[in-house]
């Protein structure tokens, strides 16, 4: 985590940098005496904790935390000070954490733990719909593959996860029946050459990675309703409704794995 210290009293900052050295989670640390240049840091970095002194000159500690959230939202506040009559102020300006001063290393440590567990978790990109149908969300908006069989090609990597697909794989899946000429790989390869177009037209071109025989979507990058269910979210078991990529024949198989877990969750 991204760490600041405001205090007006070098010593105070010489005691937390000693503090907090080599404590986990601290990835760096910036230390201010002065508030509005700690201000001026957070406009420019960004920055996950922030602990402030109460009692400073150039600024209080409270007020200094209503201007840091008007810049960073979500930076978690915690206040150091000597004097605990301010607790209850200090929660006013959704503070997270409160020391005394002289604090001890193990309770600032408890406080940087605290705050690991309120961090908001990175939001991703791109969110996949697969029950009933499918749908590509980048950024809120739906995804436009201009090809219906461009889009079953990437809905096809997305149900086969980290399994992989190989190009004789994907040819059976997308053109049933025929045989896996040259001239059926060729029309595999234009069509796989248009999905990365689109992909590299949201920047999204690290989606699919190579290795080997075998491609893979980099299933950690997207946010989607099958893997949480394969991870055994009930929220998500619950929603399943009996269909599961209604538009391709070929998630059958995965609809009936599906069909399962549901039986096995109401069991």
């Amino acid at each position: 985590m991204n760490v600041i210290c405001v205090d007006d009293e070098k010593p105070a900052l010489d005691n937390f940098r000693l503090t907090v050295k080599d404590l986990k989670g601290i990835e760096s640390l910036r230390l201010f005496q002065e508030a509005q240049e700690a201000l001026e840091y957070a406009g420019k970095h960004s920055v996950d904790v922030a602990f402030l002194d109460m009692e400073m000159q150039e600024m209080h500690g409270l007020e200094l935390a209503k201007n840091l959230k008007k810049i960073a939202p979500n930076v978690c506040i915690i206040f150091m000070t000597a004097y605990a009559q301010y607790a209850l102020q200090a929660f006013e300006v959704d503070a997270i954490g409160y020391v005394l001063k002289p604090y001890t290393r193990d309770e600032v440590a408890k406080e940087l733990d605290k705050a690991a567990r309120f961090r908001p978790l990175p939001v991703k990109r791109v969110r996949i719909q697969t029950i009933p149908g499918f749908a590509v969300f980048v950024d809120g908006e739906r995804m436009l593959w201009g090809r219906t069989k461009v889009e079953e090609l990437f809905a096809l990597f997305v149900d086969r996860g980290s399994e992989g697909l190989t190009t004789g794989e994907a040819i059976a899946c997308l053109w049933p029946g025929r045989m896996a000429d040259e001239n059926t790989q060729s029309l595999y390869r234009m069509t796989y050459k248009r999905m990365v177009d689109v992909l590299k037209g949201k920047q999204l071109d690290d989606l699919i990675v190579v290795d080997g025989r075998k491609k893979y979507l980099m299933t950690d990058k997207v946010e989607c309703d099958l893997y949480r269910m394969l991870a055994g979210d009930k929220a998500a078991i619950r929603n399943y409704s009996g269909e599961y990529m209604r538009e391709y024949s070929w998630g059958e198989l995965r609809n009936a794995q599906l069909c399962e877990r549901k039986l096995s969750l109401n069991s």
